[in-house]
Formats: C-alpha cells, structure tokens, sequence
C-alpha cells in the first residue's frame, strides 16, 4: 500500500507541477546540449543525459565519455581542467562529464553498459575516461548511501536492454545494487512482481519529478551558451563550468590542438595565485575554511584489522572493467593522487596509499587496460587544490593525459610549458 500511495502521489505532483517545466528543460537540452558538471537531478535521470549526448553527437561537437565523481567539477579548479577545456569540440572531442559526487563503481558500470549501445563502432568513438577516488575505497565508505542517491532507474534499463551484456554480468550487477539497496533481483511470486514493478516504476518517476522541478540555468545571449560559474542543477553541487576561459581555447580555431606549453604554464600560475597563504599548495579559501575540520575528522577514522580498502568496492571495480570489455568499450583509468602532506598525519600512510594504487594498476593490468598514473604527484606542492581534488595544474594534466588517450589512444601524462615536476617529500 505504501508502494501504491507513492507512486500515487509522485505521478500526481508530476502531472501538476512537472510537465511542463520537464518539457522545457528538454527543449533547453536539444538548444544546448552541453550540461557541464551535471546535477544530481541529471545524473540520475538518463534520459535527459543521454539526449545531451545524442545532441552532441548530432551536431558534430564528437562527445567522449569521462566518468568520475566530485574532480570532475571544473569550477573550484580552473579553465584548464577537462571539463571545461575539452568540453565543446573546440579540439576535435568534447569530453561529456559523466557523473558527481556519489557516482562510485557500480554507478558507473550501470551508465557504461547503458551508454554502450548508442556509440559508433569505430575505435575512437568507443574510447572512455573512468577516473576512480581512493576515498571509495575507504575506512568510512557508505556505499549504500551514495548508491541509493545516484541510481539511474532509466541507465539500468538500458544497460540491462544492452544484448551484448551477458546474462551473467547483469546478474552479478543486479545483485550487488540489491546489496546496496537498490533491489531488483525479481520477483518470487506475483505479489513480488508487482512490488517490484511499482519500485521500478517510482524511481523513475520521481527522478522525472526531481529534474522536472530544477531551475535551468540562464543563458548568455550572444552565443547561447550557459553562463559560466552558474550551477545548472538546484543540488549545491558547485559551479557547472570554470569562471573565464584557456588563454589557449579563447583563440583557438575548430580542431586545433591544444597548445599544451601555454595551458601548463598559464595553469601553474593560477594554481600559485590560489594558494598563496600556505606552503601546501592548499587553496586559499579551503585552507582558511576547511582543513582543521577536515584534519579533526581523520581522526575518526578507524579501521578493523589490516582493512584499509574495501575488498567489496574494488570488486565493483572490477565489474566495471568487465562490462566495458563484453559491451565493447575501451577505456582508460585515470589513477588520482592524494595530497601526501595531509594524509601523512592519517592512518593512511604511504604504504598503505600505494597498497591502493597497485591495487587500481593490477586490475587494470590484468584486463587490458591503459592507465594514466598520476600516483606519483602526491607530493607536487600545486596538483591538488585540498586533500584530493585537482587544482588547475593538476587538471592540465588530467586534460592532457585525457585529449591524447582520447585521440591516439595513447595517453600522455608528462608536463609542458617548463613546469617543474615535484616526486617526493622535501
């Protein structure tokens, strides 16, 4: 009966107050595809996500998948990061940020298999970003929060539609959201289908609903275009794009290569101007704001035994790399730093961070896959704006290593413009 009572009531406040307002946001997606840094309303509605693609696609703009979380949030960092650089088409590929905040493993493997089946067939076409967070994977993982916050009733569709999937994964997918609560392993008898039906059918629902109520942000006229530093999405999720733009992308004609020694250069002075009142490398405003809180909270952090990492998420990690293999995708795993500074002072010591990353490394190895290993940054004073977040230099890098995996297949992970590469503690 509750079943029947929320769907009830979703259905209604969508008939009153959501028709219209999902009907113009589709018409603004079709005007101007590019979302940016999509909303947790977007994220969790494929249908609008994949229209922002399918528009791109349409218009020749040769949009690539890049799935992460929080990093891929360009405003915090700067006009070099990918999201902001690379977004557009301006350099031959339009990165389409695929994912927030609360988008980890299993989200991830949903959306790729989901998305498979509207790429072309061509090499290039087929190539992804995945970009996991060590903080997944740790002591204080809430994987069912963060699962039930960004599932996408719609990408599960389509990733269980996908004929190229196996049987036997979408099982293995199916039963670990169970696991996460998210529970659509099938019913056992009638009533249960029913159930189960009503529990698909309302999850939709309601994240029509939710994006159907969230404002769209204004344009610019000139262009068209959304205005930059202005957050579509009604989440607080931060700023859709990077305020100003490259000195490089401002001038640069169609399908120019990115002029990487400006884009290094222009990009370690912003990262410096930013973090002027430490030796860290910190962000100004973090620094003054955030890090004695985000220091007192380490101290929480407990593990049981000699599990730092969680056996269960890297599991997922694995999952995803095997539906990108059965469904034809080919990706490339951006492997993030962490600020070593920082989390020298936590039961996260560097021994137990490279147990992390040579754990990414072997699974990648194992299934084929490229990597860009950023690993080693961990103590270059300006990569990271706070505790694991790129500053603008650090998304230089992550948008070099992105355009040329993305266009040769072959990603580049050196620096340009005579910036100094920093390896280890001082």
């Amino acid at each position: 009966m509750r079943r029947f009572a929320a769907l009830g009531a979703a259905a209604a406040l969508a008939v009153f107050t959501g028709g219209a307002s999902l009907a113009g946001l589709y018409q603004t997606v079709d005007r101007d595809p590019v979302i940016g840094y999509p909303s947790l309303q977007e994220v969790t509605n494929f249908d609008v996500m994949a229209r922002s693609y399918d528009r791109r696609r349409e218009q020749g703009d040769n949009p690539r998948l890049v799935f992460g979380s929080s990093e891929l949030n360009p405003g915090p960092a700067g006009p070099a990061h990918p999201a902001s650089l690379l977004e557009g088409g301006d350099y031959g590929v339009d990165v389409m940020v695929t994912g927030r905040a609360f988008c980890e493993d299993l989200w991830q493997a949903i959306e790729v298999g989901a998305f498979a089946g509207r790429m072309d067939q061509e090499d290039s076409s087929r190539r992804v970003v995945l970009i996991p967070s060590m903080q997944w994977f740790m002591c204080y993982r809430n994987a069912k929060r963060d699962f039930t916050a960004s599932f996408s009733q719609g990408a599960y569709d389509a990733f269980m539609a996908n004929p190229v999937i196996s049987d036997e994964l979408k099982d293995q997918v199916t039963q670990r959201m169970a696991v996460y609560g998210v529970d659509r392993t099938g019913p056992s008898s009638p009533s249960a289908a029913v159930a189960a039906w009503l529990d698909s059918a309302s999850d939709q629902l309601l994240a029509t609903l939710r994006l159907s109520t969230t404002a769209v942000a204004p344009r610019a006229a000139a262009d068209g275009k959304r205005e930059r530093g202005v957050s579509r999405g009604a989440d607080g999720g931060g700023t859709t794009h990077a305020a100003g733009s490259s000195s490089n992308a401002a001038g640069s004609s169609l399908h120019a290569a990115p002029n990487w020694d400006q884009i290094f250069s222009d990009a370690d002075l912003t990262a410096r101007e930013k973090a002027s009142s430490n030796a860290m490398g910190i962000n100004d405003s973090w620094y003054a704001k955030h890090l004695a809180d985000w220091q007192a909270g380490t101290k929480d952090w407990k593990v049981e035994g000699n599990e730092y990492f969680s056996e269960q998420e890297f599991e997922d990690f694995k999952l995803l790399l095997r539906v990108c293999r059965e469904a034809g995708v080919l990706p490339m795993v951006l492997i993030q730093p962490v600020k070593g500074e920082l989390y020298d002072q936590t039961i996260y010591g560097p021994e137990v961070r490279q147990r992390y990353y040579q754990m990414i490394r072997q699974a990648c190895e194992q299934a084929g896959v490229p990597v860009a290993d950023f690993s080693s940054h961990e103590y270059d004073t300006y990569f990271l704006r706070e505790y694991s977040h790129p500053s603008d230099l650090g998304g230089a890098y992550y948008s070099k290593a992105i355009y040329t995996y993305l266009t040769t297949g072959v990603a580049d992970t050196s620096p340009s413009g005579g910036v100094a590469f920093e390896t280890r503690k001082e």
